[in-house]
Formats: structure tokens, sequence, C-alpha cells
């Protein structure tokens, strides 16, 4: 089972909703305590920007780590490792992953994430999660269980069983979000959390940016809603659509406080290439997700669009079919 591990206490600094709203508008630009930012130029080569708490991990340099080589900073095995990673992605709709990686003067390995955002690279790293190897039969486990289900009522329902006892947390929906509102078409949950209405009436006043975001990203993980979002240090404001770290918006903080989880996990559902639906998770308590975890989901999603359209496209032949038999 794929473990969500709760973060312990102290591990990050708690935002009021003050602060909240003192962050409005840098949202864009600001990532998840969790891990470190770097942002270089589109060859990944020098850094222009990079996430205020680098001192955290770096030691502090006199002239600063704006125009540092990529390679001074990571290392040259590293950084080479990236941009080769960069460079086969090319304009790929999700960044490429290169876990448990050294960077030369630190102890232990970080998990990398690397993406193009216009001109510049964005590059992700946290501390690294122990390998595990039993991620990928897991998902094939996952998906050959939705094979046997037969109607989109059977798949939706099957699906979020399924995603709830592999993250443990305390409830998963599928909704489908319809022109005139999200309809919930699968939930499960523990017994003390909120009923399916009350878990789509949280998502029906998603705004449009939340929504440009679903049709844009893939999948979004926030640890902690309420932990304290750690800005660039410069002013390169990057497009941080694909970022795993992404800090939550003020929407997002005050949706969750309204609902009454820390944590949160969308995925988009995809249906001939446009945003049908999404499976969303929530839990009362802040999470982590390993690097191995979110490419499980982040699979799993790409399989589970594929399966909702291949049922949508059976019933409209069935339907076809009762209309031409009468």
């Amino acid at each position: 089972m794929l473990a969500a591990a709760q973060v312990g206490e102290g591990q990050s600094k708690r935002m009021t909703p003050e602060i909240a709203v003192r962050t409005k508008g840098r949202t864009n630009a600001a990532i998840q305590p969790r891990g470190w930012l770097a942002v270089c130029d589109d060859h990944a080569a020098r850094l222009v920007d990079h996430s205020a708490n680098f001192t955290d991990l770096f030691p502090a340099r006199a002239d600063g780590f704006f125009g540092l080589a990529l390679r001074d900073l990571v290392g040259s095995a590293t950084a080479h490792l990236l941009r080769n990673g960069l460079s086969r992605a090319g304009e790929a709709p999700r960044p490429i992953l290169a876990p448990r990686q050294p960077i030369v003067g630190l102890p232990g390995l970080y998990d990398f994430a690397v993406h193009a955002a216009g001109e510049l690279t964005v590059i992700e790293f946290e501390t690294a999660a122990e390998a595990d190897p039993f991620a990928l039969d897991r998902l094939r486990a996952l998906i050959d269980r939705l094979t046997t289900a037969r109607g989109l009522n059977r798949l939706t329902t099957m699906a979020a069983r399924l995603i709830q006892a592999m993250l443990q947390w305390d409830c998963v929906t599928i909704l489908r979000l319809d022109p005139g509102g999200p309809r919930v078409l699968a939930q499960q949950k523990r017994l003390t959390w909120p009923d399916a209405e009350a878990n789509a009436h949280l998502c029906a006043d998603l705004p449009e940016k939340a929504l440009a975001d679903l049709r844009a990203a893939r999948l979004r993980f926030v640890a902690d809603v309420a932990a304290a979002p750690v800005a660039l240090a410069g002013d390169s404001r990057p497009d941080l659509g694909m970022a795993f770290l992404r800090a939550a918006s003020q929407d997002e903080v005050f949706r969750a406080r309204a609902a009454g989880f820390a944590a949160f996990l969308e995925l988009p559902i995809r249906v001939e290439g446009e945003l049908w639906g999404v499976l969303l998770a929530h839990d009362r308590a802040a999470r982590k997700m390993t690097i191995d975890e979110r490419a499980v989901f982040d699979l799993f999603g790409d399989y589970f669009s594929l399966a909702v359209q291949a049922e949508l496209a059976r019933e409209a032949a069935d339907e076809f079919r009762r209309r031409h038999a009468l």
C-alpha cells in the first residue's frame, strides 16, 4: 500500500489568514516549504532566480546565487543529468523526474524534477525519499483491478475505493465538471468525513484560475495548505503551473479552512484532450507523498482518463444501437 506519512510537528510554519492575504499575487512565484526551487535559463546552465530558502540548504555566498552555473550548485554529474532530461523532454506535458541524485558538497540524496517554462527552466528538489521498488507493481495492480469494471458508475466507484485504500486519506471524490456545476460520481470516505454533497459544494465555486490550472497541469499536491509559502528571491516570476512544489493559493487556503482539510491531491480527468472531471483527495492532517507515489498517480491519471473515455464511447455506442433497434 502506498504510504502517505503524516508530517511531523514543527516541520513547517503555519500560515494565518492575514498572511494568506498578504501573499496574494505571489502564489504563482512561491513554493511549499518542503523543498527548494531553482530557476535557470532555457539551457539550464545558470541560475536566474531561486527560492528564498536556499540558504537553509546551501552555504550563503557573498555574491549571492544569481548567475551561478548550475554545475557549481549541484555538481557536474547532476547538472548534466538534468540538462539531458530537459533536452529529451522538449515540450513534455509533465516534469522529468530524477530521483535520488547527489548534490556536491551536501550529505544524502535529493529527488529532482525539471521542466521548461517558456524561456526559463524550473528545477525542483526535495530531500530524497527511500526508493519504493514496488511502486510500478502497485500501479499495475491498480490498473488490473480497474480493467474488470464495466460501466462508468462501476469504474468511478472502484477507482475512488482503490485510491482511498492506497492513500489512507479521509476522503476521495470523483467529480464530473458539468457546465452547470460539478456532480459527484463516486466517493470513498471515512465515516467522520462530511457527506458527498458537502464535498461537492466545496468544489462548486472553483474560480476560473483553478479550472485553468486543472486544464494545464497534471497532478496537483499540496502537503499542508497552511504552511507558510516560500517566495522567490528575485522577480523572475516563472510559470509554476507544472511545479510539484507550487504553494497553495489564497483561494485554496480559504476553501481548505472552510472544509477543514489540511492536505489535498487533484488529478484532472481528460476526455479527448478536454477537462472532463477531477479526482480529489482530502485529509485533515498534513501529508507527504514521495516522488515514486507522485509518478504512480500521474500515470494512473493518464490511464483513468482513457478508461473514462472508453466507457463514454461504449455507452454512446450502446445508446446508438438501442435507438436504431426500435
